[in-house]
């Protein structure tokens, strides 16, 4: 009980802290969570035209790094979708790219002093593409059967071809 009323509140006092709210992307996209990166909502619209530093700290190093105008909040009438020649894309968020597999972040946008909620936020723990093995598996039952089927019936079917050619000469 005491656990969950300290966790609440400090949940309220980090809301309370922040004067606008971000997320992990989870609109638009099947996932915003990748094994190298993340993809975080945008600053409000209202902050248009205003450049955004991004704070990201790993939680299990406590290595805090600071990316400073990573890009500048679109306008509100700019979310429209744009097409060119076969792409069709939106400004739905911001991929921070470059990150540890497996980790865990907290991630902060600041924008002309202002800064948003901590988002805590994890990458995917990926797997070696070198460890999966790609080599042909050993044959099954099922297939040695199989086989053996085809071939006897290919077998019949090519006596059946030679005795129909030889009867077929003989009544002429």
């Amino acid at each position: 009980m005491l656990t969950t009323l300290l966790v609440f509140a400090g949940a309220l006092l980090t809301l309370a802290s922040a004067d606008f709210t971000a997320s992990i992307l989870e609109e638009h996209v099947v996932s915003g969570e990748l094994p190298d990166s993340l993809l975080l909502t945008l600053p409000p619209c209202e902050m248009a035209g205003k450049s955004v530093n991004l704070t990201y700290k790993i939680n299990s190093t406590n290595d805090e790094n600071t990316l400073v105008d990573i890009f500048t909040v679109p306008a509100c009438d700019d979310n429209e979708t744009k097409e060119g020649a076969s792409l069709v894309s939106r400004n739905v968020g911001y991929k921070v790219s470059n990150l540890q597999t497996g980790a865990h972040y907290i991630l902060q946008y600041h924008v002309d002093g202002q800064k948003s909620n901590e988002v805590m936020a994890s990458t995917r723990a990926a797997m070696n593409y070198e460890d999966i093995d790609t080599g042909l598996p050993a044959r099954s039952g099922a297939m040695v059967v199989i086989t053996v089927i085809l071939s006897v019936a290919m077998f019949i079917l090519m006596i059946g071809i030679t005795v129909t050619l030889v009867v077929s000469n003989d009544d002429d």
